[in-house]
């Protein structure tokens, strides 16, 4: 899917969720190449900087993370797990519609209630016990109900983030995607709203849409479609003018003939009669 991402404004987003947590929040795109994250890239916790003093240690952390953002990426689930080091990080996906774009990952911090032997690592690793304990002892300690809540609220921001322009398909991506979901539901009255509702966006960034690739309003351009189709059924079928207009969404028959004649200059019947 060919996606644009307004950084800036998901930094924003971020720096939010961060100042709740006091916890690193990153965000990577469909293939889970990082693409924003606050604080700014490249920023570790005290224990974690301590972690990544050993190019062995670095290793296990990236095979950790490749392996549960695989998982998150199987399931499409919110992922919460345990890094070599003993430390919780979680993964939620970011969904446009049935589709996955991306990955939200914050971490870093201590589920309240357990505890690491951190003595111990630091014993097995060679480094310095008393420092990474004080390092330990400063990580953000979270109940499971509260990460349970951040899911929550990075999900709510998802949804912000598509009616803020933080992340939009690019033009000709999401025209395609109208023109197909229009053609494949001309059954039902089709809104403005439905399409608003199925493609996360709000009015005025739809009827843009609309003016720019369609040249049309979208009650007009619904409209047109559904007579299209209606057009063809009478053509290459044997139905009856009021399943035609069942079939393109017209509940009232009267109305169906109506806008038909308006478009075309003839009646149904008129028209079938015609093209046979």
């Amino acid at each position: 899917m060919d996606i644009k991402y307004n950084k800036e404004k998901i930094e924003k987003v971020l720096k939010n969720v961060y100042e709740l947590l006091k916890s690193p929040v990153s965000v990577f795109d469909q293939d889970f190449q990082f693409l924003v994250s606050y604080p700014p890239e490249g920023y570790l916790t005290d224990f974690c900087r301590m972690i990544r003093q050993s190019p062995e240690r670095v290793e296990k952390c990236r095979q950790s993370d490749e392996e549960s953002c695989a998982l998150c990426k199987k399931t499409n689930r919110t992922f919460s797990y345990l890094c070599h080091a003993g430390i919780r990080e979680t993964i939620t996906p970011i969904r446009f519609e049935k589709t996955i774009i991306g990955y939200i990952l914050f971490g870093e911090y201590r589920i309240e209630g357990r505890t690491k032997d951190v003595r111990a690592y630091a014993a097995e690793n060679g480094m310095d016990a008393d420092a990474l304990q004080r390092a330990y002892d400063q990580l953000t300690i979270l109940t499971e109900k509260q990460v349970a809540a951040t899911c929550e609220i990075l999900q709510s921001c998802i949804l912000q983030f598509w009616l803020s322009d933080a992340i939009l398909l690019k033009e000709n991506e999401l025209v395609e995607r109208l023109k197909k979901f229009i053609d494949e539901n001309l059954h039902e009255p089709l809104t403005a709203e439905d399409l608003c509702k199925n493609f996360f966006l709000n009015r005025q960034q739809l009827y843009a849409v609309f003016r720019e690739s369609f040249h049309a309003p979208v009650k007009q351009y619904v409209l047109e479609r559904k007579i299209a189709r209606a057009k063809q059924l009478l053509s290459t079928t044997e139905l009856s003018v009021t399943a035609v207009a069942e079939r393109t969404g017209f509940t009232d028959y009267n109305n169906f003939i109506q806008r038909f004649k308006k478009i075309t200059g003839s009646t149904p019947l008129q028209y079938r009669k015609r093209r046979k």
